[in-house]
């Protein structure tokens, strides 16, 4: 009998704490952010986002949380998903989606994606090892390239360079597909000839890897690159600063992206106004939580871009403050 009474009080017991906590379940954030690897630029982004609509007294108890991302594509699907609330994405991907092109042509456009604001830009950098000799993207023929990761705003911006110069890659000694740390790993072993990044600058992986692995910068310009910034308005032209790197001391010509906060239709204009207000009206304290931040301006992040509409509720924030007619 006593082993009876126990085990009804043990059992009692678990109820009970089962009933406690369907009383308390978890409650999903009013707004998920859907970001990068934490290695990269995008988790801060999301993050600083989120820190300042937080803070900020006028939100009552609503709160964002930012999410480790695996990249730009599996962002977009998370937010078709209803997953996440808000995804950062690059320009040049959000473009392929909006159109249906690309990495989304089976999918077909995407016309509900809206654009609350844009972050700083993401110059598209090759490192190749120095003593090959080579200067420029038109070099790497023949070469052990790495393509970066399946999904990612490298991989895009690299096939289309390629497509650009008129070559497949059959033109390559080897063609490779590994995230970011793989390719540093693969590039100082000496089993890659160069390798991808498409980053805010200085940037530590490259840091690291110009002192470790002695790699040179490579410019990605010319006519056929030209064409490509003429042809796709989601592309900019970008400068890495000589000196930026380790005995790379002159200017590299490139080409970049933007970083695009972007939601769809189903953010309410509400919700969109008060992230968008929650960054602009706190812009001195968002300019501080990263480096990359520093550099960016008012004007150059309410410069929505031509990759996708504006969110109607970020479109009544700029107009209240007479930003925008």
């Amino acid at each position: 009998m006593r082993w009876s009474a126990d085990r009804h009080a043990i059992l009692a017991g678990l109820v009970a704490l089962a009933l406690s906590g369907c009383a308390n379940p978890i409650v999903r954030p009013d707004v998920v952010i859907g970001t990068g690897t934490p290695s990269g630029t995008y988790y801060p982004l999301g993050g600083s986002v989120c820190r300042l609509f937080n803070l900020d007294a006028a939100q009552g108890e609503r709160r964002c949380v930012a999410e480790v991302a695996a990249g730009p594509i599996a962002n977009l699907d998370a937010l078709r998903n209803k997953r996440i609330d808000i995804a950062i994405v690059p320009s040049d991907v959000l473009a392929d989606a909006v159109a249906g092109q690309g990495p989304f042509a089976l999918r077909g456009p995407d016309t509900n994606l809206r654009v609350l604001f844009t972050g700083h830009a993401d110059a598209f950098t090759i490192v190749a090892r120095r003593e090959l000799g080579i200067r420029n993207v038109a070099g790497l023929r023949g070469k052990r390239i790495n393509m970066g990761s399946p999904g990612s705003g490298e991989q895009l911006g690299m096939a289309r360079i390629m497509t650009a110069l008129g070559v497949t890659p059959k033109d390559f000694a080897a063609v490779h597909e590994f995230s970011a740390a793989e390719q540093h790993r693969a590039l100082c072993a000496n089993e890659l000839d160069a390798i991808v990044y498409s980053v805010g600058h200085p940037n530590g992986l490259i840091a690291d890897v110009v002192r470790m692995c002695r790699g040179v910068l490579l410019d990605v310009s010319g006519p056929p690159i030209d064409a490509v910034l003429a042809s796709h308005l989601e592309y900019e032209r970008a400068v890495i600063a000589g000196g930026t790197y380790l005995d790379n001391p002159t200017d590299v010509q490139t080409m970049g992206v933007r970083a695009v906060v972007v939601a769809t239709t189903r953010l309410s204009d509400a919700l969109a106004f008060d992230i968008t207000k929650s960054v602009f009206d706190n812009f001195d304290d968002f300019r501080r939580l990263h480096p990359l931040f520093a550099m960016l301006s008012v004007d150059h992040m309410a410069d929505i871009g031509p990759s996708a509409p504006a969110h109607p509720g970020a479109l009544r924030f700029y107009r209240e403050r007479g930003w925008i007619k």
